[in-house]
């Protein structure tokens, strides 16, 4: 018996080869032109982009807006002025940074601006008084000398402060009644 061959015509696959038809085939995507809504929403973007210019009135207004509120907080001694104008300069930066709206944002930069600008002339103010007050008490003090049993000289007068009468005051307050009194009568 004679062996037959058998003779394979087809393509033959490598073992590891991916199927043709796994491969994902490429898509078309056609662009389009712009649509009335597209230019609509363009439009409305271009109207509410606020302009460096209007960007700058809002800063301005939130800094008098602080101004005027950290002066009026500062009268009430509710809080150390120093406390305060940090928090509301704290405010001011959670509005610059996080607040949705473009206007708030700009209210809280100038909030933020000018409470932190208050804020370090009052730390900067405070540490000059504190120097100051460092070198008048480095200074040395001179001992003062025993008073001398001369009387003082003539040319020089002694001050008197320490004998100011009791009275003095209500004297002083009558004298300007009168004056007033009398520049008040009409002249004959």
């Amino acid at each position: 018996m004679a062996k037959h061959k058998k003779h394979n015509k087809g393509r033959r696959n490598a073992p590891n080869a991916a199927n043709a038809r796994s491969v994902p085939h490429a898509v078309v995507v056609r662009k389009r032109g712009p649509i009335a809504s597209d230019v609509a929403e363009a439009a409305r973007k271009v109207v509410e982009d606020d302009t460096r210019g209007w960007r700058m009135v809002k800063a301005l207004g939130g800094a008098a807006a602080t101004t005027v509120a950290g002066a009026y907080l500062a009268r009430q001694d509710t809080l150390p002025p120093k406390l305060m104008t940090g928090l509301i300069s704290g405010l001011g930066a959670a509005l610059a940074l996080g607040a949705p709206n473009k206007t708030v944002r700009s209210v809280g930069l100038g909030a933020m601006a000018a409470a932190g600008g208050q804020l370090g002339f009052m730390l900067i103010d405070d540490e000059l008084i504190r120097r100051d007050e460092k070198k008048k008490d480095d200074r040395p003090h001179v001992a003062s000398s025993p008073p001398s049993s001369t009387p003082p000289s003539a040319g020089k007068k002694q001050s008197n402060a320490s004998d100011i009468p009791a009275d003095a005051l209500a004297r002083a307050y009558e004298r300007a009644r009168l004056k007033m009194a009398l520049a008040s009568e009409p002249s004959n």
